[in-house]
């Protein structure tokens, strides 16, 4: 007689029940830790790419602070008397006391393609005479002109915003942090910055840090 065979029985459903529930939860859970994992490499990602904005900005400025064409800034006459002060004072950085707000206000040559128009220009023969007007100016023949505008770089609220030429906007927003310090070396001067950007959704931050050099000398502050 052939044996009885048996089905599954209540227990033995009931554990199947049980480890395909704990399969699923895991399964379940390795999805959404992938997906989390996902967007928080997508939210460094672009605060990357908003701290390397920013960086380039500013270096590009820094470095341009203090370059008032070819003769030495004691030979400049100041047709425009309110350049007097910004030229002999070309860095100027004021922090709050509670450390959230800074300005960084540089007055520097003005880039090609940055917008804006420049607030000064600086004429001259390159030879024994220097000029500076207000607003834009053309050379002329043997004179060179040089625009200069003044960038100011304010860390306010939770923004970094970028104000010079007439135009104010913000570079980049979700700033939890920033700081920048003028350091004079042996080697020459430069400026430290320190940036710290966060994701107000997912509550990640990161720390970016730059060391720009000095170009030209400039006085102290």
């Amino acid at each position: 007689m052939t044996p009885r065979q048996r089905g599954f029985g209540l227990l033995e459903a009931l554990m199947a029940l049980a480890l395909g529930l704990i399969l699923l939860a895991a399964a379940g859970q390795a999805l959404v830790s992938a997906q989390q994992a996902w967007r928080v490499q997508g939210a460094l990602s672009r605060m990357q790419d908003d701290a390397s904005l920013a960086f380039q900005r500013l270096a590009q400025d820094i470095r341009m602070t203090g370059m008032f064409g070819c003769l030495a800034p004691e030979a400049i006459e100041f047709i425009d008397p309110s350049a007097a002060q910004a030229f002999a004072q070309p860095l100027q950085i004021s922090h709050a006391g509670d450390g959230r707000e800074v300005t960084l206000s540089l007055v520097t040559a003005d880039v090609r393609g940055a917008g804006g128009n420049p607030d000064w220009t600086l004429l001259t023969d390159c030879l024994t005479w220097a000029e500076v007007h207000p607003a834009r100016q053309a050379g002329s023949g043997t004179t060179l002109a040089f625009p200069v505008r003044r960038q100011t770089y304010r860390f306010q609220g939770d923004g970094l915003m970028l104000s010079g030429g007439g135009m104010n906007a913000v570079l980049i927003d979700n700033v939890r942090a920033f700081r920048v310090t003028r350091v004079v070396g042996n080697e020459g001067e430069r400026v430290d910055l320190q940036l710290t950007l966060g994701d107000p959704v997912l509550g990640v931050a990161r720390n970016y840090a730059l060391s720009v050099a000095l170009r030209n000398r400039l006085p102290s502050s």
